[in-house]
């Protein structure tokens, strides 16, 4: 019957005492912080530290007080030698317990010990709180009373412990505060000794991870040198600190470190781990970003070293404020109330900062999508220049009245922005104007000469080749001639378009044609405005 309860199956008979699944009555406070299933846990250890037998007792579900002591007593002694109590953060601190564990409603699991009974079929078994409801109409959560029974069975068939074998009685029986000084040394011995395995560990795991990427990247640089690691010997102490804090926590158990101590060490140890970890990341990170950013800085992109700074300063932001969370977690703060404050202080600030974020979103899609970069001249809205810095806040960009513009990068990603500096060919677009009295076979001559011009030109491709007559005037037949130079920028675009438009007026003097000159007409309205005009002749 034991079996199947430590294994999960409950009996179909309820304890009179036990409370049913109805919501806890939370209108009350229990004495002894019992009102938790995280309560009652803390409330019993630190009885336990404290030898104080009848105050461990009444947070144990006992039936009668009168061997309250020697069940104490068996029960510290199973849990000092094969049991371990769950992190506080994973005990709940609801008065209705956790109702996500898959147990009854009345039950939640808080540990688990082992069982060297040869005669029970499992290794481990579960530490159980049950909530039950008192005399006087009070519900509280109490160690279960079969998960006692289990606790009283093992103690039994219990080995002497190393501990137990090699400290000195007395330095064990003697305490500080309910913390065994023996217990205390043998916790130091196992940090060194656990401390100096985990870096023997890094360190072969380090060299394999050298063996394997040298083995696997044998390609040269150009100056004859091997191709360095990308993880440096920076990352072994971190990795020996995790190492550490994870090994340790079974190496207790393995030595017979009381529960007491082993609960704060254990405690400790998850710190330690958290701290190492973001130790690690961090290095990582550096690792990560410095050649980023030293790339960035020797390709000349400003903008993306400083988006790549801002990166690095949040990702190491936000892995701070998470460990900062669990560290003090871990150290018994109940952080309910502080992360209801952050999160409204962040909300706060995120709506006083909105423009800010705005802009910083902004410079983090120039960059992703590089609609411009340093030295492009661009049109934006209604005005013109060269790009001259990209900026985490703003883009400044030089007109060409020499004036500087500094746009938000928020107004600037949603402009619609055209690069000239981008574009792979130039237009060549020009009118001229031929005398509407020219002779039609030296027009269409003219038009012809030009055309074979533009298409022979080096600098000309076959996309648009084209001479037109586009419209005519009174006094001007409209020749339309469009191209396209692939030439490298645009200072020899117009140098190139010079050439063309000079040499286009050559073949029309060849061909015997001239410009359309405007001309003008005067309306006579009677005989004194006539002779007022031949006046005015007469005297200029």
């Amino acid at each position: 019957m034991m079996t199947m309860f430590l294994g999960g199956v409950m009996p179909s008979v309820a304890v009179a005492d036990t409370a049913a699944s109805a919501p806890a009555d939370t209108s009350m406070q229990d004495t002894f912080g019992r009102d938790t299933p995280r309560g009652t846990v803390q409330g019993l250890l630190k009885a336990l530290a404290q030898n104080d037998s009848e105050l461990a007792s009444n947070y144990l579900d006992l039936k009668s007080k009168k061997n309250a002591e020697k069940v104490v007593g068996e029960i510290k002694t199973a849990l000092d030698t094969g049991g371990r109590i769950a992190n506080e953060l994973q005990i709940s601190n609801e008065p209705s317990g956790n109702l996500n564990d898959k147990l009854a409603p009345t039950l939640d699991k808080v540990g688990e010990f082992s069982l060297s009974n040869p005669a029970s079929t499992n290794k481990k078994a579960d530490i159980l709180v049950e909530r039950v409801k008192l005399s006087d109409g009070t519900q509280v959560w109490l160690v279960s009373s079969r998960t006692l029974t289990a606790l009283q069975q093992v103690e039994s068939s219990l080995q002497p412990t190393f501990v137990e074998k090699y400290v000195p009685e007395d330095l064990v029986n003697q305490e500080i505060k309910g913390y065994s000084i023996g217990h205390i040394l043998a916790v130091i011995v196992v940090f060194v000794i656990t401390y100096l395995l985990s870096v023997m560990i890094s360190w072969v795991l380090y060299a394999l991870f050298r063996v394997v990427y040298q083995a696997t990247h044998r390609k040269k640089l150009d100056d004859g040198t091997v191709r360095s690691i990308p993880i440096d010997k920076r990352v072994i102490v971190p990795m020996a600190m995790i190492f550490t804090g994870i090994i340790i926590q079974e190496l207790m158990l393995v030595v017979g470190i009381n529960l007491v101590v082993r609960n704060v060490v254990e405690r400790m140890a998850e710190i330690l781990s958290w701290v190492a970890s973001v130790w690690l990341f961090l290095r990582i990170l550096d690792i990560i970003f410095t050649p980023l950013e030293r790339y960035a800085s020797e390709n000349n992109h400003p903008e993306r070293l400083s988006v790549l700074n801002l990166m690095r300063k949040v990702i190491k932001a936000l892995l701070l404020i998470l460990a900062t969370i669990v560290i003090l977690g871990n150290l018994g703060f109940d952080l309910t109330t502080g992360l209801t404050a952050l999160g409204i202080g962040g909300l706060a600030l995120a709506l006083g900062a909105q423009k800010t974020i705005e802009n910083l979103v902004g410079s983090v899609s120039l960059v992703a999508d590089q609609p411009v970069s340093v030295g492009d001249y661009c049109v934006f809205g209604s005005q013109e220049g060269t790009v001259e810095d990209i900026g985490i806040r703003s883009t400044r960009l030089r007109t060409l009245d020499r004036t500087l513009v500094t746009i938000p990068n928020g107004s600037f990603s949603s402009m619609s922005i055209e690069n000239y500096t981008k574009r792979d060919m130039f237009h060549f677009n020009q009118l001229f104007y031929i005398s509407r009295d020219s002779d039609a076979d030296k027009l269409r001559e003219f038009i012809e000469e030009v055309q074979i011009y533009i298409v022979n030109h080096p600098n000309t491709n076959s996309n648009w080749n084209q001479v037109r007559i586009s419209a005519t005037q009174q006094d001007a037949y409209i020749i339309e001639v469009r191209t396209y130079f692939e030439v490298k920028g645009v200072m020899e675009f117009y140098e190139k378009q010079t050439s063309m438009i000079i040499r286009i007026a050559e073949i029309m003097n060849e061909v015997g044609l001239k410009n359309a000159l405007p001309t003008s007409q005067i309306k006579v309205e009677n005989q004194q405005d006539l002779q007022q005009l031949e006046t005015q002749k007469l005297d200029s």
